[in-house]
């Protein structure tokens, strides 16, 4: 039996793919400095699982770094708080998220408004399915990096994220919730957070404010999603 590899993001953003391809759908990113154990090398890909939400994706091996036990077990305590920095001694940019080691804090209050403040820091953003950067950005890709800046490290889908919180009735929602949106099939298939009681900051199309109800979201008037659930993470 090989012992356990483990591996460091030393790139900006890196691509996590459905399968061993390039060709393959990107389920997800990496952030610079986000951990990874390696569970399986097919070729020129390996099988990751993140270190920081357990989602797994397929990783080009020419992307990977290795790093020791020892690193990887170092627990980061802060995220990058700039939506993007050119970091001269890396060369590479730094996004909002990205993990370091330095020690931070933040009040109930002052975590609620960090979140809002990324939050709007991401309007305009592309959607990107499985994006995690300023560069192009899924729905509940956006709800981890912001929560990242309370220290609250959400899981990868939105429909995982709806398992957490306190569940909170409408007309009880306020500023920093979850609100979670169903399909058809009654499936959780989209989540954003609240700016205040009545509009939205959620990524459909792009990065975006929208009016909220108790029947979901409504933009240009028009209704686009279906509300599910409130949580409260906070």
């Amino acid at each position: 039996m090989q012992p356990t590899q483990y591996g460091q993001a030393q790139l900006s953003v890196l691509p996590l793919r459905a399968s061993a391809s390039h060709k393959s759908e990107m389920i997800s990113q990496l952030l610079y400095n986000e951990t990874y154990t390696i569970l399986q090398d097919e070729g020129n890909w390996v099988l990751i699982e993140c270190l920081h939400d357990r989602y797994q994706g397929w990783l080009s091996k020419d992307q990977v770094s290795y790093i020791s036990e020892e690193i990887f077990d170092t627990p980061f305590q802060s995220y990058s708080t700039e939506l993007v920095l050119w970091n001269n001694k890396i060369q590479h940019f730094i996004f909002m998220g990205s993990p370091f080691n330095q020690l931070t804090t933040a009040s109930q209050q002052d975590k609620v408004s960090l979140i809002i403040r990324a939050a709007e820091q991401f309007i305009n953003t592309p959607y990107l399915w499985g994006g995690r950067s300023p560069f192009g950005i899924d729905c509940s890709g956006l709800m981890q990096i912001v929560f990242r800046m309370a220290g609250i490290l959400l899981p990868r889908d939105a429909y995982q994220q709806a398992a957490l919180g306190q569940t909170i009735r409408y007309g009880e929602q306020q500023k920093g919730d979850i609100a979670f949106f169903s399909n058809a099939d009654k499936r959780i298939t989209h989540v954003g957070v609240l700016k205040d009681k009545d509009r939205i900051l959620h990524a459909s199309s792009r990065v975006r404010i929208d009016l909220f109800t108790h029947e979901g979201i409504f933009h240009h008037n028009k209704q686009s999603h279906q509300l599910a659930l409130i949580k409260r993470v906070l």
